[in-house]
């Protein structure tokens, strides 16, 4: 017993021993930097082992249209390095530094598009940094120029960081304005600068995550070296209400009427009526987010240009009268120049403070005031608010629809404009007219969706939804916003009915804007630029606000241009009438060229529920809504549709259905809106290329021949308008799919 605890004694007391042993080793190394063992100095070693923390960037999400087209995305690109210390070397012990400056920098200026002297300077001023990095120019660089530079024979220490660039496949043509740009800061981060990718910079950008790890003095990571890393968390998608075919629609609007009216710029936007979405929105000059310089962005036309509207503010008093119960457009009025006094009142005597002409001193002797709005009169309009309307309900009414405030939607940056009203008697009378108050494209269009509509006046907006991509999740969702109510649905439908007289009565002020496929409301403006005190004198701005179609207001278009012109300003303006066309083209709108039944009124549905109905009864309720039925797959079984359940179906619209079936025969796609390839594409997950916008003319599968997922298919588009004998394109072959 006595032996034993010896013993335990002796174990106890050796264990301390090596304990203690172990603590003053590991006191020595760590704080005193000596191996005590070999006597050795580890300072050296410490001193050449770094920690290092490298970010690891999010990929920013994705932004798209409102098909799911990609209108702004993330390009892999490179960062240069150039390692400096001069003990760097290779794991094969070759030279792994910037060893020759001079011929560095010769040999990289051309790729970068430096000046060899920069180079030059950067890698001998800062000799004593471990590695340095080019500036700008060398970052997001492509992979040609990463293979370029790889390929030079002598070039030692130079290396590369992955990178990314933002990209924008419809460059300046799809509303940058809106959509904005991202660029990469100092450290590579992308960041947005305007516009929804300045908005949404958090959501877009994700959380980055790093890695933390130790290196050597020639910057190798060793085994048993401290390393973690922590992923990133890639930002959210975008979608947008815009819609790249209608927005190509507008910008080819833009610039045709530049060019056909010496215009110095232009600017217009799409809304669909009932909910709010901006479609399209567009100006030139405009800018390309890829290839910014410092002159390149400009003002956002639509909501940071206030300008006096013109006659497009008529509607406003005309509607008010309406509304008010006092409007009687048989009534007639005197057309003549309209001398007022303190009290905005007409006077024949010689007490006037001044007087108000019509458009180049214009004179129809009494005429209806229907007829007022028909030739745009502002001697009627100075007459319904001094005989009808009143000082003060018009400015309540004003007020109403939200005119000289701003609208607050989305993140557009925007100015409010400003009001004379209430000042003086002349302005008054003018602000009737839309003269002596500036507002912006935006509130216009947010004003006429009660005109155009049902008398709400709707918000307008352009964030459709945002997704988590990680989850599959909506975040966001926009929504229809009812702003006000300014008028009621009766008065709305009453101003409907003279707007579309606007258009179609022969000596309406609208009548140029008629289009071939759809009913036409709208009004037109004029204005001049105000300039030191006064106005300009050779520059206009001539402006037109439409709706269509008549029957069912469904889209809006706004146009603005400023022109020297001063006469015939809405004449010869081909390109908005080509652009409704285009719209009804490709939403479907478009009454069907086939005698009497061209007249017929389109009407709406509810889409009914398909799913497990037998074809050919599925087809004998659709062909009840005189819709145009395609099939697709040989089966008996309807197991998807489009559109959904409860969606608004109209007259004469192309109706999708996927049957159970095994083998899918190609369609005669010819006609077809690129809208309408592309609801085919989503229920037939074909793998389908298109080129080019408009309707389909030509495709690279036979109309009846078999298809599967393997095939490729290639179908063309045209403009509506397309002359036949103008054709270059060469027939299609087969190409890879899309």
């Amino acid at each position: 017993m006595k032996r034993s605890n010896n013993t335990l004694r002796f174990l106890y007391f050796l264990m301390l021993g090596v304990a203690l042993v172990v603590i003053v080793n590991v006191f020595l190394v760590t704080i005193i930097k000596l191996h005590i063992r070999s006597n050795t100095s580890l300072d050296n070693y410490v001193q050449s082992v770094s920690n290092v923390e490298e970010k690891i960037f999010a990929s920013r999400g994705n932004i798209y249209d409102n098909a799911g087209a990609i209108v702004a995305q993330d390009v892999k690109t490179y960062d240069i390095i150039c390692y400096l210390d001069t003990d760097r070397l290779s794991s094969s012990n070759e030279v792994a530094y910037v060893d020759d400056p001079l011929f560095t920098a010769r040999a990289l200026a051309p790729i970068l598009g430096m000046e060899e002297s920069d180079i030059y300077e950067i890698l001998t001023v800062n000799r004593d940094l471990y590695q340095v990095e080019l500036g700008a120019a060398g970052r997001n660089l492509s992979e040609e120029q990463k293979n370029q530079i790889e390929a030079i024979e002598g070039l030692h220490g130079i290396d590369f960081r992955n990178s990314y660039k933002r990209y924008y496949p419809y460059g300046e043509t799809f509303a940058p304005q809106l959509v904005g740009f991202a660029q990469s800061d100092n450290t590579g981060k992308l960041i947005g600068k305007l516009g929804i990718e300045s908005y949404l910079n958090d959501e877009l950008s994700g959380t980055d995550g790093y890695h933390s790890y130790q290196r050597d003095k020639y910057g190798y990571i060793l085994p048993g070296m401290y390393e973690e890393t922590q992923n990133a968390i890639n930002g959210y998608d975008v979608y947008l209400t815009l819609d790249v075919a209608i927005q190509e629609a507008l910008n080819t609007a833009l610039n045709t009427t530049m060019e056909a009216k010496n215009a110095s710029r232009a600017w217009g936007a799409v809304v669909e009526i009932k909910t709010g979405k901006i479609l399209a929105w567009g100006q030139t000059p405009s800018y390309d987010p890829n290839d910014l310089g410092p002159d390149d962005v400009q003002v956002n036309y639509g909501s940071q240009l206030a300008y006096e509207p013109g006659s497009v503010m008529k509607a406003i008093i005309y509607s008010a009268a309406m509304d008010l119960g006092v409007y009687d457009g048989d009534r007639a009025f005197d057309s003549s120049p309209y001398c007022y006094t303190a009290t905005t009142g007409r006077t024949y005597a010689g007490d006037q403070l001044g007087c108000i002409y019509n458009v180049s001193r214009l004179d129809w002797g009494n005429i209806p005031l229907d007829y007022g709005l028909i030739y745009s009169s502002n001697v009627a309009t100075a007459t319904l608010l001094s005989q009808y309307v009143g000082i003060s309900n018009y400015e309540e009414y004003l007020n109403r629809y939200h005119l000289y405030q701003r609208v607050n939607t989305d993140g557009i940056d925007e100015v409010s404009g400003y009001t004379n009203y209430g000042l003086s008697p002349v302005d008054d009378i003018t602000a009737t007219y839309g003269q002596g108050s500036s507002t912006t494209m935006l509130q216009l269009l947010q004003a006429y969706t009660a005109i155009f509509g049902n008398g709400e006046m709707i918000k307008p907006y352009f964030i459709e939804k945002i997704v988590d991509p990680n989850s599959n999740t909506v975040v966001y969702q926009g929504n229809r916003q009812v702003v006000s109510t300014p008028i009621s649905k009766d008065t709305a439908k009453q101003m409907q009915d003279l707007l579309r007289r606007v258009v179609s009565e022969p000596d309406g002020t609208c009548r140029h804007y008629a289009a071939k496929t759809v009913e036409v409301m709208g009004k037109t403006g004029t204005s001049e630029i105000p300039l030191d005190g006064g106005y300009a004198e050779d520059q206009n701005i001539i402006s037109c606000m439409l709706g269509f179609p008549y029957e069912d207001p469904e889209y809006m278009v706004y146009f603005a241009y400023v022109s020297p012109e001063t006469v015939y300003f809405n004449y010869d303006i081909k390109p908005i009438p080509d652009l409704i066309d285009r719209i009804a083209l490709l939403e479907n709108i478009i009454l069907p060229e086939d005698g009497e039944n061209n007249a017929k009124y389109i009407e709406k549905y509810q889409m009914p529920n398909l799913l497990s109905s037998d074809v050919n009864e599925a087809k004998e309720i659709l062909a009840a809504m005189d819709s145009e039925t395609i099939v697709i797959s040989d089966g008996g079984k309807i197991i998807d549709q489009y559109p959904k359940y409860l969606d608004d179906v109209y007259t004469y619209q192309k109706v999708f259905l996927l049957t159970d079936g095994n083998s899918i025969t190609v369609p005669d796609f010819t006609g077809w809106t690129r809208k309408d390839v592309i609801n085919y594409w989503n229920l037939s997950k074909l793998s389908i290329k298109m080129d080019g916008y408009g309707v389909a003319y030509e495709q690279s599968i036979a109309p009846g021949s078999g298809i599967d997922a393997s095939s490729e298919l290639t179908i063309r588009f045209r403009d509506i308008n397309y002359v036949e004998e103008t054709a270059t394109e060469e027939p299609i072959e087969n190409s890879e799919a899309e």
